[in-house]
């Protein structure tokens, strides 16, 4: 089986697995229940797979990858100002149904990953990769007057993604039509961002 094969249906099996850890919660995600969902036979699950710990952190991996992407597209502006903080903040909240299942899976999944040592410290990692990269953003913002000196980059890359992860946990308990009004604030925060014109 060609390697290009063996990827893309690994990330089928993934895709899969999110979706019924997302609508059915951690415990459900079974590899009988799995198999039924890919229509195939456990044996060829565990062909891709040996255990269900490695589903589980290939489904975690797959909703942190979708996420992670989206806010780095947003983050990549070629003449980024404070406007370019607005998309960023929206891409890493679950404001639509796609983003939604990604969260959901996040939740399920944080727990999870506080018992298994292997799948914390690459989230550790992963978190410190994408906050240098804002904090990269901000100070280059900073050093072109666009975002105020008063904090620091990394304090403000700080309070973002601290603001955000608390964010997407509460909008996942809210209806879609709330979402998008009860996240306005941050962008207010934003607006405090601007530097204070000079005397």
């Amino acid at each position: 089986m060609r390697k290009v094969d063996h990827d893309s249906r690994r990330e089928d099996v993934a895709a899969a697995a999110a979706s019924l850890i997302a609508n059915k919660g951690l415990e459900a995600l079974t590899t009988r229940a799995l198999a039924k969902e890919l229509g195939c036979s456990i044996g060829v699950l565990s062909h891709y797979f040996h255990s269900k710990e490695e589903i589980v952190i290939a489904a975690f991996r797959w909703a942190d990858q979708r996420i992670d992407l989206r806010m780095q597209e947003a983050i990549a502006d070629d003449s980024p100002n404070i406007e370019s903080f607005f998309p960023v903040i929206k891409a890493g909240l679950p404001l639509d149904a796609e983003s939604d299942l990604e969260w959901r899976v996040r939740l399920n999944l944080h727990t999870f990953a506080l018992t298994h040592d292997t799948s914390l410290q690459a989230e550790r990692e992963k978190n410190q990769q994408f906050r240098d990269l804002m904090t990269g953003m901000i100070a280059g913002l900073q050093n072109k007057g666009h975002v105020t000196k008063e904090v620091s980059a990394e304090d403000i890359t700080s309070i973002a993604f601290d603001l955000v992860n608390g964010m997407a946990k509460n909008l996942v308990m809210c209806p879609f039509d709330e979402r998008e009004q009860k996240a306005e604030y941050l962008y207010k925060l934003i607006e405090m961002l601007r530097p204070l014109p000079k005397p």
